[in-house]
């Protein structure tokens, strides 16, 4: 399952994407269920370099996904002031403002493949 991850927020949105990158990266609870990578923007043409666009996510398994958005909204609640992050999955788009459960659960939801089971309530 594959999972992008951007946000809108220019240079600030940049760093937040790289920060966020090296979370789940660095998150064990990720690491035998996910590859995280960090895309760059397409550079026009002229320019000195592309900006980070992306946190690309594959997930081995439907069940991941909920790692993953416990993942993102561990790292939301770390920072002082978290843009909101847009979160795709095969045409579906989700745009996580918090790290509110409710929005949590809202995000796997939506995110999870047709016919998975629900998450769990709680």
């Amino acid at each position: 399952m594959e999972i992008r991850i951007r946000t809108d927020e220019g240079d600030d949105g940049e760093e937040s994407l790289l920060s966020l990158y090296r979370w789940l990266h660095e998150d064990m609870s990720l690491e035998r269920t996910a590859e995280v990578e960090l895309r760059e923007a397409p550079t026009e043409e002229g320019a000195m370099g592309g900006a980070w666009d992306t946190v690309d996510v594959v997930l081995t398994h439907a069940t991941a996904l909920s790692g993953l958005a416990l993942a993102v909204a561990t790292w939301r609640s770390t920072r002082p002031s978290a843009p909101p992050l847009t979160v795709e999955r095969g045409g579906v788009t989700v745009t996580v403002h918090s790290d509110d459960p409710d929005e949590v659960r809202r995000l796997l939801e939506a995110l999870a493949p047709d016919g998975a089971d629900s998450p769990p309530e709680g």
